[in-house]
Parts: structure tokens; C-alpha cells; sequence
């Protein structure tokens, strides 16, 4: 059950709150201590399935996005793959988008689309985004950085329920 500034969202198979430890090697990856906002949401939001979408503003009008799987900070078991996981994730995007310093990925679209919390002022705790090439909003189908909202609590309270059925994938 999720409690808090997060208690209005249900999370599907989330993993038990990160240790001590744990938030700590992510701060030292970072290089900045964690603030309490993003302690909460890793908390409430440890891994699994956020299905919720998000209006992000765009020129053309609203666009909706759905940041789905929520990265983790611990792996189910020692034999699963590092993906997913906040600190390879962290690795992966700065390996593959020279992602700048204080930008920390917590969640994807199951693509190359990313949410992340930014940690370096003067953007301490805003929420921004990788969003592949969309021509139909921005007229490039280069991805961009994108911002989303100024905070994660702000972020939250834009979120609403995904209604729309996908096929499922691989079969």
C-alpha cells in the first residue's frame, strides 16, 4: 500500500522500499544526496508496473506519455539481468546520451523514451524526459530532452489512469 504524497497511485509488483545502502550507492553515483521527495517515490515506487499516463504540453497540444516501468534498486534475483535497475539504467544513459551530470533515470516507456529526476541545480528535483522523435509534435524525429514537470509530487498529481488496451507483446 502506498502511502504518502504517492497514496493516490497503485504500483503492480513493486519490490520492498531500497535499503539504506542502497540509496546511498545512488547518491555517491550521482554525485548529490538524494532529496526527500526522490526517497519517497523510490519507496513507494520500487520497481514494477506504474500504469498511468502522463499530458505532456507540447506546441501541438497535449501528448500523452506512459512511463510504465519503474526502475529499481534491486534485482528480483541474483541470476536476473542488471536491466531495470536504477544504477544500470544510470550506466546505460550515460554511456548511450552522454546524459549530463545530475540527471538520474527512474522509470521508462519499454522503448528509448526515459523519466528522470534532475538533481543538479539549479533543476534540483524537476522532472524531465528523453522522448524519442515524435514529428507530429515537434517536427523532428530526433529525440529530446523535454521538461515534464518541476517536481516529482507535481509530476504524480498529473498522472491518470492508462485506459487504452495494447496488444500484448512477443505473441
Amino acid at each position: 500500500m502506498t502511502t504518502g504524497r504517492f497514496a493516490h497511485l497503485l504500483v503492480e509488483s513493486p519490490k520492498a522500499p531500497p535499503t539504506e545502502a542502497e540509496l546511498d550507492a545512488i547518491a555517491e553515483a550521482i554525485g548529490t544526496p538524494l532529496p526527500e521527495e526522490l526517497r519517497e517515490w523510490l519507496a513507494a515506487f520500487n520497481g514494477g508496473k506504474l500504469d498511468y499516463v502522463f499530458d505532456l504540453a507540447t506546441e501541438a497540444g497535449p501528448f500523452p506519455v506512459c512511463f510504465y516501468t519503474l526502475y529499481s534498486t534491486r534485482r528480483p534475483s541474483p541470476a536476473r539481468a542488471a536491466a531495470g535497475l536504477v544504477l544500470h539504467e544510470l550506466e546505460m544513459e550515460r554511456r548511450l546520451k552522454e546524459l549530463r551530470p545530475g540527471l538520474l533515470p527512474i522509470a521508462g516507456d519499454g522503448g528509448t523514451s526515459v523519466l528522470y529526476v534532475d538533481l543538479a541545480p539549479p533543476g534540483t528535483g524537476q522532472v524531465v524526459a528523453y522522448v524519442e522523435g515524435l514529428p507530429g509534435w515537434d517536427g523532428t524525429p530526433d529525440g529530446c530532452f523535454v521538461p515534464v514537470a518541476p517536481s516529482l509530487t507535481a509530476y504524480a498529481a498529473g498522472l491518470y489512469l492508462n485506459t487504452v488496451e495494447e496488444p500484448k507483446r512477443g505473441g
